[in-house]
């Protein structure tokens, strides 16, 4: 399989060679424009193939997902087999789809599934600005993201993220409002479609409500609008419709199985404290600070100042006549849109940088308002974003002989097995459950062994708040359910968070340990995590062991 090394030096030239070409494909019309989409798609997959091939945990929340994933294909009822706190169920139903394939659930598997989105995502915007601002604003501005994207190595833009999702969605949904607003008729099927997606972010990712709302609201203005100039209420009517559909589907599904209660409790209420005390007017100093943990995301957003303030100036601006529909209907999604993204990554009061993944693509469309009148100039942009890229590297080869910050050599491109899993897979067999108390959701992905509780990191069981009995209510109530082969106690120096032995191990919550020395037997400690095994599961496996004992002895 593919693997690279610190400092791939020829893949390098040749990325900075595709990237080269792209920029001066975007300003050369002779260029046919599926041309270019495909070199800028391909330069996208070729610098992120260094990322993917790497098997190797990049963000803690992608082992989470991963176990989520590998839980759902054992038991795919969402709520009951796994709760994602934050996450929303298709951000992890996704990732099953490589299993359906014969693939395996692992992080190549992951980012492979999070690249497809990023694709996706930036055809449909390529799309709705070309619709917009014409071909030639759309493929200079296009530029600019596929730049970002394609060379940034900070790992919260190249791991998949729970964002990857409903940003896919909001571009499909902005590309199928800019079909809205190029015709005078309105088509039924495109507003049930819009409203259809836009349903869905809910359940991809509570933070994409904002913007979500924000390209619904644009639609609603343009049925109104059809409405006040036709009498015709089909439009409206099926943007509605289109808009409870899945909400109604998945209140069936939710209904069914017996999980609404989990669904409010777990996904509405959980996130509600997630949210914490985070108010409107922190927002400003907390987006400066997410912003500043990111060189590269502040440097995108600096190359676009200049077009973005462009563009709020020309969608304020006086104008002598009445403006048409598009005129006002463009910027201000734009400018709403880039709000909604403020708030909702900021929100949680966090400043986890891929966050600002709800920010990247509107932050392109106001720049290209402001550019669409003049845009050979905004070439600029791009060129400035390769050449701080370009800079980086040549630094980082200078210092370290450094290029590549994914290095996949020495079987890294193979998915690993920590001295953990290695132990329990004495104990274990494909099927079983196993449970980790702590936060290590790297030990499920290691082992490909789904989770015994919907929780498959104890953290809101282990901090005080609201709702902590409840938690650590259905933790128990799901070691009963699943009966895990296995229970590790990760509490530790290698968990994430969590870890003081003393206060935050299983011992140190009553109802959970009661459970654990009543029905596991502690077996070893290996590297700071306590090893349980089920009792009958242990006593089985000696019984099969002695056997063979005997015989081999006689």
């Amino acid at each position: 399989m593919l693997t690279f090394d610190n400092s791939p030096t020829v893949y390098w030239f040749l990325g900075y060679s595709l990237a080269g070409l792209v920029i001066l494909a975007s300003i050369y019309k002779k260029v046919p424009v599926k041309a270019f989409v495909i070199l800028s798609i391909a330069l996208l997959a070729f610098m992120r193939m260094p990322a993917i091939v790497l098997n190797r945990e990049l963000n803690a929340d992608e082992s989470q997902m991963l176990s989520h994933a590998i839980t759902l294909h054992q038991d795919p009822v969402y709520w009951r087999s796994v709760d994602g706190t934050t996450i929303g169920p298709l951000d992890n139903y996704l990732l099953v789809i490589p299993k359906i394939f014969g693939f395996q659930i692992n992080y190549t598997s992951g980012r492979m599934m999070g690249l497809l989105c990023c694709i996706g995502a930036l055809l449909f915007i390529f799309s709705a600005m070309k619709r917009w601002f014409g071909e030639s604003t759309a493929r200079v501005a296009f530029t600019a993201p596929v730049i970002f994207l394609s060379f940034t190595q900070e790992t919260d833009f190249v791991h998949y993220s729970s964002e990857q999702m409903p940003v896919f969605l909001l571009a499909l949904t902005i590309w199928l409002l800019s079909k809205l607003t190029e015709s005078r008729l309105l088509s039924s099927a495109t507003t049930f479609f819009l409203g259809f997606f836009a349903g869905m972010m809910p359940f991809a990712k509570l933070q994409s409500v904002p913007q979500a709302m924000v390209v619904v609201i644009a639609a609603l203005w343009l049925c109104y609008q059809y409405y006040g100039r036709t009498r015709q209420l089909k439009p409206l009517l099926t943007l509605l419709l289109g808009g409870i559909t899945f909400p109604v589907l998945a209140f069936v599904w939710i209904f069914t199985n017996g999980v609404f209660q989990d669904f409010l409790d777990f996904y509405i209420f959980g996130n509600a404290i997630y949210a914490g005390e985070n108010n409107f007017f922190s927002i400003p100093s907390q987006f400066v600070s997410l912003v500043s943990n990111s060189g590269d995301f502040t440097v995108y957003s600096l190359t676009l100042i200049i077009p973005m303030i462009l563009g709020v100036f020309y969608a304020l601006r006086p104008s002598a006549g009445s403006k048409k529909i598009n005129d006002f209907l463009i910027p201000s999604t734009a400018i709403l849109l880039i709000l909604a993204g403020i708030y909702s990554s900021t929100k949680s009061g966090n400043s986890f940088i891929h966050y600002l993944n709800f920010c990247i693509y509107p932050w392109i469309l106001l720049a290209a308002y402001g550019i669409s009148k003049r845009n050979t100039l905004f070439i600029a942009a791009p060129v400035a974003l390769l050449l701080w890229f370009a800079g980086n590297d040549a630094i980082s080869y200078k210092r370290e002989h450094r290029l590549n910050a994914f290095e996949s050599v020495g079987g890294a491109n193979k998915l690993d097995k920590s001295a953990v899993v290695k132990a329990l897979e004495k104990f274990t067999k494909p099927g079983d459950y196993m449970v980790v108390w702590g936060w290590q959701c790297k030990y499920y992905v290691e082992a490909q062994l789904a989770q015994g509780t919907a929780e498959n990191h104890s953290e809101r069981s282990i901090f005080k708040h609201a709702m902590q009995d409840k938690y650590l209510s259905r933790y128990v109530s799901d070691l009963q359910r699943t009966k895990p082969a296995v229970i590790l106690d990760a509490v530790g120096k290698y968990s994430l968070w969590v870890q003081d032995k003393a206060t935050q191990g299983i011992d140190s919550f009553p109802a959970v340990a009661q459970y654990v020395h009543q029905h596991y037997t502690l077996v070893s400690t290996i590297d700071d995590v306590t090893l349980y095994v089920r009792k009958d599961k242990l006593t089985s496996l000696q019984s099969a062991v002695q056997p063979r004992l005997a015989a081999t002895n006689h």
